[in-house]
């Protein structure tokens, strides 16, 4: 009869430490869900990089456009880049995007995020992947502005100019 009793205790021991797993599990996904995004100050290279994902995020491409130096710009027209979008496109709601470095070298500033991706219908199904990404900038007119064409478009071909396929990290 000992041998069940004992049997039975672990199962509850089991039972607990499962739901107990579970509950951690949920608390820390709410606390990621819910931590404030960051606010770079006005004016930096990072708040340049964050203004240009925010304007690509509420498809506000004339404010997306005029993030590019006048050299891109003078190369490619608003229409070039953006006419082929489709609202929602690049799905940076689904996304998290993070501030990895900043350096400078000869005059241009390199803003390094990470974007990462989770998607899934439950714990068992779910996905996620993680990519860099450099921004290149420079200041123009007291402003911050990209001198190489910034993710998503490498290139104002219509063409090339859609997303590009990330480049996965292990």
């Amino acid at each position: 009869m000992g041998t069940y009793r004992e049997s039975g205790m672990n199962n509850y021991w089991l039972i607990g430490g499962g739901a107990a797993l579970g509950l951690l599990l949920i608390a820390s996904v709410a606390v990621a869900v819910m931590q404030d995004e960051a606010e770079f100050a006005p004016g930096s290279p990072e708040g340049a990089v964050q203004d240009y994902l925010r304007a690509l995020d509420e498809d506000d491409f004339t404010a997306a456009y005029d993030a590019l130096s006048p050299e891109l710009r003078e190369r490619c027209a608003i229409e070039d880049i953006f006419g082929g979008n489709r609202s929602g496109r690049w799905g940076l709601d689904d996304r998290r995007i993070t501030l990895e470095e900043t350096r400078t070298l000869e005059g241009t500033t390199f803003v390094t995020v990470r974007m990462a991706e989770y998607r899934g219908g439950g714990p068992f199904s779910s996905y996620d992947y993680d990519f860099e990404e450099t921004f290149a900038l420079r200041r123009f007119d007291d402003r911050w502005r990209f001198t190489e064409f910034p993710w998503p478009h490498f290139s104002c071909d219509r063409s090339d100019a859609g997303f590009a396929p990330p480049r996965y990290i292990d």
